[in-house]
């Protein structure tokens, strides 16, 4: 049986989304990559998620939007969300709509470590994460 964390990697930005994918693949984690919400919310139905890891300031799409849609289909499915506005307010309605708020570019340390976090051993119901949001705008 193949334990590995699914993610699926949406980013308008092809090079993200290739480095990204490449990036988590050597840390043994299995990516589902979409270049935005459509393609994104077919993937969703097509395979076994655990992660949604989603640029929230994408090219002609809301991200907090395609955020809120995820969760509104499964409300314990865990978002990390990816930023390269640092000085994006963090709202009430935000920290609600992810669990994590990464700045680009992104460290890959401080996502995988990020990872670690919101998936330590929680095999019910392919849930990883906590209850409360971890926001953490972080390089």
């Amino acid at each position: 049986m193949n334990t590995q964390t699914s993610i699926l990697l949406i980013d308008d930005d092809l090079m993200v989304r290739q480095a990204l994918s490449q990036a988590l693949a050597v840390e043994n984690y299995h990516v589902v990559p979409a270049a935005n919400r459509q393609e994104a919310l077919r993937e969703f139905t097509n395979h076994p998620i655990d992660i949604v890891l989603l640029d929230v300031n994408p090219r002609n799409e809301n991200g907090w939007e395609t955020a809120r849609r995820f969760t509104a289909l499964r409300p314990h499915l865990v978002v990390i969300g990816m930023t390269a506005r640092p000085e994006q307010q963090v709202s009430s309605s935000i920290a609600l709509a992810v669990d994590a708020l990464l700045e680009k570019p992104i460290n890959l340390y401080v996502l995988i470590h990020t990872l670690d976090q919101l998936c330590s051993h929680n095999p019910e119901p392919r849930r990883c994460g906590f209850s409360q949001p971890q926001l953490a705008l972080q390089r």
